[in-house]
């Protein structure tokens, strides 16, 4: 007769290594999670948080008017100088003759005043000579009505001849001091004109800078690029006023796209200027530059935030904060005349480089 076992249940010891080799595993894999960021990223700083920059111009008028003439569309390729927009130019034509008359009458005022002084010296000098003559014949009268008075008082002069002298010595004094005074009025006469020479010299002046002032306003009726680069958000319309200084496109340039990244503070702690750095662009799979780090800003995107936080207040909760890194695109690569600026890209810094 054979016999016949019964299976046993497992050992209820077993069950205590299994819970403790699950926990040793959850342990393990916890570990390495928390450590991944470490030995993955090991001299390299990774960031999705990244885009292409340029720093655009944007084209204002100078002067308000009338839009006569647009001359660029939107994505239009300019270079520097290339005429944009023209504004209606009548008015500030009109301003410029005005400025020429004024700066024309300010001129013969001017000359007018010069050949005045010009004439003063003569004036002068002949003044200067009827008061000589009538000093030369006040003394000739006054010795002569002395030389009456002593002939008077010897009895061989009647009283007549003697008064007539002496009236007339009077008299001729009288009129040497009204010449004197001639003369002091001509003397004042040159100050005078000096004085409005000085005048009409500052009043010429603002009439030259007030024609200038004119004419490069005239001259701004004219909108040009200021650089090379494509057109963007253009929003002028021929027959539309437009306001000085109000934004009528902007030119994007081609040449100086570079690349803003955003890091977190705890991935920047070897980051270095000049590190070179792989860029991916989101738009071209498959397509990689290469750049190097320009500058880290010197505060985080938050700092120069509109609403500030306040960690004050009782109610913190800690926030990782980011940093932006501008990233420099090196030059003559393949791809970059495909570069929009806005685009998405994916940096890598090596951080293990020399900066």
């Amino acid at each position: 007769m054979t016999d016949t076992q019964t299976p046993q249940a497992p050992s209820r010891s077993l069950a205590p290594r299994l819970i403790g080799a699950a926990a040793l595993l959850c342990v393990a894999l916890g570990g390495a999670f928390l450590t991944a960021p470490w030995w993955m990223n090991d001299g390299r700083a990774w960031t999705n948080n990244a885009k292409l920059d340029a720093d655009y111009t944007v084209i204002s008028p100078r002067v308000a008017g009338d839009i006569v003439a647009v001359h660029v569309e939107d994505h239009e390729t300019v270079s520097r100088g290339d005429a944009l927009i023209d504004i209606d130019p009548r008015d500030y034509r009109a301003a410029v003759d005005a400025a020429e008359a004024r700066v024309a009458s300010a001129q013969a005022r001017l000359a007018e005043i010069e050949a005045e002084l010009a004439r003063q010296p003569s004036r002068i000098r002949h003044a200067q000579a009827v008061v000589d003559e009538d000093i030369a014949n006040v003394d000739y009268a006054r010795l002569d009505a002395e030389r009456y008075r002593r002939l008077r008082h010897d009895g061989n002069a009647s009283q007549q001849n003697a008064q007539q002298a002496t009236a007339n010595a009077s008299a001729l004094d009288a009129r040497r001091q009204a010449d004197q005074a001639s003369l002091d009025d001509v003397r004042h006469q040159t100050q005078v004109l000096e004085a409005r020479r000085a005048s009409a010299q500052a009043t010429l002046a603002q009439a030259r800078a007030e024609r200038e002032q004119a004419r490069l306003s005239l001259s701004h009726t004219r909108v040009t690029a200021p650089r090379d680069g494509i057109v963007a958000e253009q929003a002028g319309r021929v027959g539309a006023w437009t306001e000085a200084g109000g934004a009528l496109m902007a030119i994007v340039p081609t040449d100086a796209i570079y690349v803003t990244a955003n890091y977190r503070e705890v991935e920047i702690t070897e980051v270095r200027v000049g590190q070179p750095v792989t860029i991916s662009v989101d738009a071209y799979p498959g397509m990689t530059l290469e750049g190097h780090v320009d500058s880290l800003a010197p505060a985080t995107g938050t700092t120069f935030s509109p609403i500030s936080h306040d960690d004050a207040s009782g109610n913190f909760t800690k926030i990782v904060q980011r940093l932006p890194v501008r990233i420099a695109i090196e030059p003559d690569q393949p791809g970059l005349d495909r570069l929009k600026v806005g685009l998405s890209v994916e940096t890598t810094i090596h951080t293990d480089a020399d900066g």
